[in-house]
Parts: C-alpha cells; sequence; structure tokens
C-alpha cells in the first residue's frame, strides 16, 4: 500500500507539473491575443499613415522651388547681355558657333567657346547679370 501511495503521489506531482507548463502556455496565449492588432484596427492605422502620406507629398508638390543657386556660388556666366545680343546677331547672318566665337574674341576680347555659343543660341545660356 506504501507502494501505491508513493506511486500516486509522484503521478499526483507530475500532472502538478504539466498542469503549471498548461497554465503558464494557456497565460502566453492570452497576452499575445490581447497584443494582436486586429485586421480592422490595422486596416484603420494603415489609412491613416497612407492620408498623411498624402499630404505630406501635396505639401511638397505645392512647395516653392528655390532658386537655383541662390547664393551665388559656383562660376560666373562669361555672356553678358551685349555678348549673347552679338552671338545671336552672327547666328542670324548665318556664321557657324566656331566663326561666331572668334568673331566675339576679336570685337570683344572675351573668350567664349563654341559650346557656350550654342547654349547662347539654345537659350540655356543664363545671362551673366543674374
Amino acid at each position: 500500500m506504501k507502494k501505491t501511495v508513493e506511486q500516486l503521489q509522484a503521478a499526483l506531482d507530475r500532472e502538478m507539473e504539466y498542469t503549471k507548463k498548461l497554465n503558464k502556455k494557456i497565460d502566453l496565449m492570452r497576452k499575445q491575443l490581447k497584443d494582436r492588432i486586429t485586421i480592422q484596427e490595422h486596416e484603420k492605422v494603415l489609412a491613416l499613415l497612407q492620408e498623411k502620406h498624402a499630404q505630406e507629398i501635396a505639401k511638397i508638390n505645392n512647395r516653392q522651388s528655390q532658386k537655383y543657386n541662390e547664393r551665388g556660388a559656383g562660376r560666373k556666366k562669361k555672356a553678358t547681355n551685349q555678348v549673347i545680343l552679338r552671338v545671336l546677331e552672327l547666328r542670324q547672318e548665318g556664321l557657324s558657333q566656331q566663326k561666331i566665337s572668334k568673331a566675339i574674341f576679336e570685337e570683344l576680347g572675351l573668350v567664349i567657346s563654341r559650346t557656350t555659343v550654342g547654349e547662347i543660341v539654345r537659350g540655356e545660356h543664363g545671362n551673366g547679370a543674374e
């Protein structure tokens, strides 16, 4: 009988340990369920973030653009209004970019490249007085 009592006590102890482990698992699962965000809450938060994102994009797109090189740093443009007008006159006369470059040097003593002449003709060269 003593052996049976010991066996029953051991079985009871094992069952108690097993029950404690199961209770810990159940508590952990309850905590996870409590902490889990529902799909509706997730969609609500996602919609809110998308709305904020759209507002920020709208702010950026509506922002007035900054003036290019507003501090005036960097290399200054060689061509003044006088040079630009003369280059355009020479181009209307049918001179090539290289001949225009030489003519400007002879007339004004200013060395400008063929590329600069081309930029002036295409209207891409900013004026030096800016």
